[in-house]
């Protein structure tokens, strides 16, 4: 079965060396090459590649806020590639989270990505992820901004300016003062990444940023209406009333 590549530097040559010692993998397809991490973010979406090399360093967006924008349990595997060992390396070796630092050997490289293709599958890898993630302290634990796509412009919406989100199928929709956008993944996986001291989930389709409520009234048959600072009505179902009332 034949291994779907991603390679994410913001340096060419960085790149092409990472190509150049996967040039002798048998079944292996370099599926295409990011220069940092907003084109990370929708090639891994866009792409779902089994396997990563992923720069931590780069301009805009670090390698952690590419998996923190996709979410650990929907990442792909991951060869961590850095030329800094300040505070990475120990926590990669703690983690069991292959790395590579910048310069490596051939040796070295096929090291890591023997390990990496050995756990490809594996239900603990996404696990071991997200613990790194939680180690360390650069890291926020919740989604603090989302990538959004507008036809061939990508940029970030903070969590702060979202006022409430709905589902649309395997999409959700975005809701700012500004306008909506639509991000490709589900409410509910969606859900766990948000704090929960700001947003709450109000209706199965629905969660509401609790700063852009005015006010809930009392609505027919136990339900209740949200009623949102820009005007905007949204129903509260009784299943998760307990949860934003109290």
């Amino acid at each position: 079965m034949s291994r779907r590549i991603l390679i994410v530097d913001d340096e060419a040559p960085a790149r092409r060396i990472v190509r150049s010692f996967l040039g002798r993998k048998p079944e292996i397809e370099i599926v295409s090459e990011a220069t940092n991490g907003l084109e990370a973010a929708e090639a891994i979406r866009n792409l779902r590649p089994d396997l990563v090399f992923l720069d931590i360093q780069m301009p805009g967006m670090t390698g952690f806020e590419v998996i923190e924008a996709i979410g650990a349990g929907e990442m792909p595997a991951v060869i961590f590639v850095t030329a800094y060992d300040e505070f990475a390396l120990d926590a990669f070796d703690v983690q069991a989270v292959d790395y590579l630092l910048k310069p490596f050997t051939r040796e070295r490289f096929d090291r890591a990505f023997d390990r990496a293709i050995e756990r490809l599958g594996s239900a603990g890898e996404n696990g071991k992820i997200a613990r790194l993630l939680a180690a360390l302290p650069q890291t926020a634990p919740y989604l603090r901004r989302f990538v959004v796509r507008d036809r061939d412009r990508l940029f970030f919406v903070s969590a702060g300016e979202v006022i409430h989100l709905t589902a649309e199928g395997n999409y959700v929709r975005l809701h700012t003062a500004a306008g909506a956008h639509l991000i490709r993944c589900t409410l509910s996986s969606l859900e766990d990444r948000l704090d929960p001291a700001r947003f709450v989930r109000i209706h199965r389709t629905g969660i509401v940023n609790v700063d852009a409520i005015k006010e809930v009234q009392a609505h027919f048959h136990g339900d209740y209406i949200v009623l949102l600072k820009s005007g905007e009505r949204l129903r509260l179902s009784r299943r998760y009333q307990e949860r934003l009332l109290k």
